[in-house]
């Protein structure tokens, strides 16, 4: 029995992480001084680019938790890792260029936000390198 269930935990691992992905930029990523920041606020600040950043990780998740829902026939699993690629390459333009909190201080400013997501990637990494 417990074959079973490990083995459908591992079939769907990608789709676990991509909703550990979406949840992670939903509840704040950075806290500061009586300051808590979820993705979409990171999508009210910064530039156009740091916009579009920002929504890539949580539109890549989305798009992956549809794909894994969807047939998208032949397509399917190019389409996954464009969307978990999408999603990952967002938060790392939007980490590395957050100015309030910068690269050296981040460690400090971090919240669940941020460990789900990167939990999320990985998950998502392992779940589809384990389908291949």
């Amino acid at each position: 029995m417990a074959k079973k269930s490990s083995k459908s935990l591992l079939s769907n691992l990608y789709l676990i992480g991509m909703a550990l992905v979406a949840v992670g930029f939903i509840v704040p990523i950075f806290r500061g001084n009586l300051v808590k920041v979820n993705g979409f606020d990171l999508v009210g600040d910064g530039n156009s680019i740091m916009k579009i950043a920002a929504l890539l990780v949580f539109i890549g998740a989305v798009a992956g938790i549809v794909l894994s829902f969807v047939n998208a026939g032949k397509n399917q699993s190019l389409l996954k890792v464009i969307a978990l690629a999408a999603s990952v390459a967002g938060g790392l333009y939007v980490f590395f260029n957050t100015s309030n909190f910068g690269v050296q201080l981040a460690s400090k400013y971090l919240s669940v936000g941020f460990y789900l997501i990167v939990i999320g990637w990985v998950a998502a990494i392992v779940g589809y390198l384990q389908k291949k």
